[in-house]
């Protein structure tokens, strides 16, 4: 029975440390979204989906992301539908309890500099927004969980949109600020979130409901922003294929009166 427990003990070191050294590459598809936190470190795990795009190259989507934060050292890797991983390393800052920045210094060999937005929520990528220097070349970085009610159900009700674009946010007495990505998503339940994506490298969230839907449009009740009270709607016109033809928002954030518009 102690042999049997030894070889036990050592089985379990044996397959922690290999997935912890495995390429990105070979990590099935299939995975739950794991979360460690040891000694400091915590690695995060997450599906969903993304657009990378490299200097002039077509843009790739992204189909898988993984971080680990140690210290106040960062890694980053994205997985592209074409199955080549991209990994990035840095420094981060923390922001709050679920967002931290990464400031990249290299990509492998290759030279990287760039800032990226990391949130994560229960254990979850929920955003990785960024854009720097790879190698000389300008690369953009947009990435979100795939939403875990959009299957629930058998029905087709969700809604799941990224998309870069331009576009401009005003708050009263704050300077306006372009927005450079929006992401919307809608559960089952008619449960909505938009996500502004600002050039600065912020995001700008807003919380609601769903209140009407036809074929080329969706109409987003706000009930708040983050930690923030806020009330108002976003009106967003969509093309083919679900992209986003045309995004009209207002309303206010903690008294103060909101603008946005993108497209």
């Amino acid at each position: 029975m102690k042999l049997q427990s030894k070889t036990s003990k050592y089985s379990s070191i044996f397959i922690g440390l290999t997935l912890l050294f495995s390429p990105l590459g070979v990590i099935s598809p299939h995975f739950q979204n794991p979360v460690l936190a040891q000694n400091n470190q915590i690695n995060l795990l997450s599906q969903g989906k993304g657009i990378f795009t490299l200097g002039n190259r077509k843009a790739q989507n992204v189909n898988s992301a993984s971080v680990t934060l140690k210290g106040n050292r960062a890694n980053l890797a994205i997985i592209l539908d074409n199955n080549q991983t991209i990994r990035f390393d840095g420094t981060f800052t923390r922001q709050n309890s679920q967002q931290v920045r990464i400031n990249l210094t290299n990509s492998g060999n290759a030279d990287a500099r760039g800032d990226i937005l990391l949130e994560y929520r229960n254990n979850n990528i929920t955003l990785l927004n960024g854009k720097g220097r790879l190698d000389g070349q300008n690369f953009n970085l947009l990435f979100r969980e795939n939403n875990s009610n959009s299957n629930s159900g058998g029905n087709n009700n969700s809604l799941n949109i990224q998309q870069t674009g331009e576009g401009l946010l005003n708050i009263q007495s704050r300077q306006t600020q372009n927005i450079t990505f929006v992401t919307i998503t809608v559960d089952n339940r008619q449960k909505a979130r938009i996500s502004l994506g600002l050039k600065n490298g912020n995001v700008m969230n807003f919380e609601g409901k769903q209140t009407q839907k036809d074929a080329y449009s969706i109409r987003i009740q706000v009930n708040n922003s983050g930690m923030a009270s806020a009330t108002g709607f976003f009106n967003i016109e969509l093309g083919s294929r679900n992209s986003i033809n045309n995004i009209i928002g207002q309303g206010t954030i903690d008294g103060q009166t909101f603008l946005a518009n993108f497209r």
